[in-house]
């Protein structure tokens, strides 16, 4: 069975987001999740399945990293791009 999200690379409405969410909590959830604070933009990207909407992060270093659940946040309605996983 394959597995489909829709991710969203769209740096204008990430950046909207992450102003929304606020640099200290973004910071608390890197913390807990044992993370380095992100630093660039183009890195970002969200992803969403059927049940949640989640900030990602692509770490030069270590890969890819689940942030932050974003589903109570304002989603942006454009950008979004149906991906197959393996």
């Amino acid at each position: 069975m394959k597995n489909i999200v829709f991710r969203n690379t769209d740096r204008y409405a990430i950046k909207q987001l992450l102003k929304e969410i606020g640099a200290h909590l973004l910071s608390i959830e890197c913390e807990n999740r044992k993370l380095s604070f992100p630093k660039r933009i183009s890195l970002f990207y969200l992803e969403a399945n059927e049940f949640q909407t989640i900030l990602k992060y692509k770490y030069p270093s270590a890969g890819v990293a689940s942030i932050i659940v974003v589903d109570r946040n304002d989603l942006p309605e454009k950008g979004w791009e149906r991906v197959e996983l393996i």
